[in-house]
């Protein structure tokens, strides 16, 4: 199949030397022409630590790409999302007859929109044929082909099930479902408790510390999850509390990183400008403060993430009060 992924990123190129390793014909877009150009020359690998490109897979910063491509791989940031959308249908593009895919983990700041949702926003009638991929699945250990396992969902089971036998193979395994709803907030949300895990690991308090941060973030997840029409029992699968946990303990988690460097006393500007690749748990951390307001849920490290990271309040002093919340039933 002739596959369009849009996004250059490390996980954008994981994935679509997973799908040329497949037998698919495969062009990434990539939105800065010189990196593209570059890329396209094999001059600069896609990311640190990551694979080179294989010959077969061309670069371009040319959207005609999109138009002849059958299905399309969105692996943007998340916040970058609609504007990619916007990009796309205003040069004429339309992905109606496509299989759109969204490697995209991510809440809207401004409309508080998933992912599929935001794709939807901008071209209509496409919803059924939107698939999302997620799951435990670092860029870095994905690239060098360590068995993972993930989970492709959509409104429509035989969309998902396009969408897994264009990746499945022998060290990359993917499940399918309907609940989209839960599969891209559990996506989304998980990245903020990575954050606060890295606080923790910045703050040097131990595994206790970390294992409560991941417990209770989960039952936090589950909670806005399921008002937002999510499946409990999705939260406890590979995207909730799967991706959770690889990427709250992972040397390789950006998330976690920039919360740790949060922890040692340096801004998440700063952390992420270091670190060289965006972290999207702290755009994330605001769309889930926000959802916590809108939708009146009690989302307790949701909000101490938010205020340590926006509101400048010290992480020792947030999980102090964390620590000091009223005593309740589990």
């Amino acid at each position: 199949m002739k596959i369009t992924v849009l996004g250059a990123g490390s996980w954008g190129a994981t994935l679509a030397v997973l799908l040329a390793d497949n037998g698919h014909k495969v062009t990434i877009w990539e939105f800065d022409a010189k990196r593209a150009e570059d890329l396209n020359n094999r001059k600069i690998k896609p990311f640190e630590d990551g694979v080179e490109l294989p010959k077969g897979i061309a670069v371009t910063n040319i959207l005609e790409s999109v138009e002849a491509a059958e299905a399309v791989l969105f692996a943007v940031p998340s916040q970058h999302m609609r504007s990619t959308c916007v990009l796309l249908k205003g040069n004429g593009i339309s992905l109606k007859g496509k299989l759109i895919m969204s490697a995209t983990k991510g809440v809207e700041n401004e409309t508080l929109l998933r992912m599929s949702e935001a794709i939807e926003d901008v071209f209509n009638g496409v919803y059924n044929d939107i698939a999302v991929l997620s799951g435990p699945s670092h860029a870095e250990e994905v690239c060098r082909k360590i068995p993972t396992v993930v989970t492709s969902a959509s409104v429509s089971l035989e969309t998902a099930e396009k969408c897994r036998n264009l990746f499945v193979n022998d060290y990359f395994r993917v499940y399918t479902q309907d609940d989209i709803v839960g599969v891209e907030i559990g996506a989304a949300l998980k990245n903020v408790f990575a954050v606060a895990s890295g606080i923790v690991d910045g703050l040097k308090y131990g595994d206790n510390t970390k294992a409560a941060i991941v417990s209770r973030g989960l039952r936090e997840l589950v909670k806005i999850g399921v008002v937002l029409g999510g499946k409990e029992q999705t939260f406890y699968g590979l995207s909730g509390l799967g991706d959770l946990m690889v990427t709250c303990f992972s040397k390789h988690s950006r998330n976690r990183a920039v919360g740790q460097a949060v922890g040692e006393g340096i801004s998440w500007g700063e952390a992420q400008n270091r670190l060289g690749m965006i972290a999207e748990g702290v755009k994330n951390a605001v769309s889930a403060y926000e959802l916590g307001k809108k939708l009146n849920i009690e989302l307790p490290i949701i909000n101490e993430v938010y205020y340590v990271l926006f509101e400048n309040k010290k992480p020792v002093d947030a999980v102090n009060d964390l620590m000091k919340r009223d005593a309740k039933q589990e």
